[in-house]
């Protein structure tokens, strides 16, 4: 949550002309409602089962770069479907980072009227082995450029291809 998955990932595709999916924008479109009020209305449960479906629709996508929500590597049958994928990257930001970049954003209802702080590192405690199992790549997103961020992870996808 924060790390900069949307904008490094819509940053990234434009750079080598892949499509962009963001599986929380997808959720929104398909339902017609936000986050929060899918929270509000469904629970976490509720809006997990609507991510899975998501990334199930989207799972043979080609020449795309998905970003996706952050508790979605929670499910070990997402954790799959994720590594099935292709070129994983995992974004780190420190704590600090994290909730600088989210205390006014008001489309995240797990840290909503919690101590940012404190839900920042219990989530990323619970998510952090998840995340870095499926991942080919971990980098840290504090020093944000978005466009350096993404040359980065092109280098790094492409010199991955390359030994394949």
């Amino acid at each position: 949550m924060g790390s900069g998955k949307t904008s490094i990932g819509k940053k990234m595709s434009k750079m080598i002309k892949f499509d962009f999916i963001d599986t929380d924008a997808l959720i929104e479109q398909k339902t017609g409602v936000d986050i929060p009020t899918i929270f509000e209305h469904e629970g976490e449960k509720g809006f997990r089962d609507r991510e899975s479906k998501v990334l199930k629709e989207i799972s043979n996508s080609k020449d795309t770069v998905i970003g996706t929500g952050g508790g979605i590597i929670i499910s070990e049958e997402n954790r799959e479907i994720i590594k099935r994928l292709g070129f994983i990257v995992y974004l780190t930001a420190s704590i600090k980072e994290l909730v600088y970049r989210t205390e006014h954003d008001k489309n995240r209802p797990l840290i909503k009227n919690e101590n940012a702080e404190s839900t920042m590192k219990v989530l990323i405690s619970e998510r952090e082995k998840f995340y870095e199992d499926c991942a080919d790549i971990k980098i840290s997103t504090d020093d944000y450029d978005a466009t350096k961020i993404s040359k980065m992870i092109i280098n790094k996808y492409e010199n991955n291809n390359s030994k394949a």
